[in-house]
């Protein structure tokens, strides 16, 4: 309780500090990268003023200590991976993370320049094959549908998901003939 009590007195005292708010900002980006928006809701969780943080997120945002765009892409790359999900999910997520459209646009381009992006027909036809196996003994039209709405939750467009069920359909009475 002491600790908590010795963190926010000091935060108190320098709320208009512009020097203090910097200082604090930079300690946060010293862990891990941070979005505009978290970085913002953090200082002001630690009593900083809305002028102060603006000023300050700015000129690190002019240095390239904060980039939203860099953000969205070191997330992408790593999110593509680890659980196989849709374009539109991962909008949404980032989204929710205080990254732009336009960020989140220019984090596309960045990770297909700078990398193989995965294809998410290929991510969803991994998944779907997956969960073929769970779904087995259902009958064809539940297993179609079932298979539909799990890559539907996953962010996956209706194109795509069409498109994957339609090349797994043949390969599986392929398969049986």
């Amino acid at each position: 309780m002491a600790a908590r009590r010795r963190r926010s007195e000091p935060q108190e005292v320098a709320a208009d500090d512009p020097a203090a708010c910097r200082e604090a900002a930079l300690k946060l980006l010293e862990r891990t990268r941070r979005t505009r928006l978290d970085l913002s809701r953090r200082l002001t969780d630690k009593g900083y003023q809305p002028g102060v943080i603006d000023a300050v997120i700015e000129r690190l945002t002019e240095v390239g200590l904060v980039d939203d765009a860099e953000y969205a892409r070191a997330w992408l790359s790593g999110r593509w991976g680890r659980r196989p999900s849709g374009w539109r999910r991962l909008q949404q997520e980032l989204r929710m993370k205080g990254v732009s459209d336009d960020d989140v646009e220019k984090a596309r381009e960045l990770l297909a320049e700078r990398s193989s992006a995965p294809d998410e027909t290929e991510s969803a036809a991994k998944l779907v094959a997956q969960a073929r196996r769970r779904y087995a003994r259902l009958e064809p039209r539940v297993q179609e549908r079932r298979l539909y709405a799990l890559l539907a939750r996953r962010g996956y467009d209706g194109d795509t998901i069409r498109r994957v069920l339609a090349l797994e359909v043949p390969l599986k009475s392929g398969a049986e003939a």
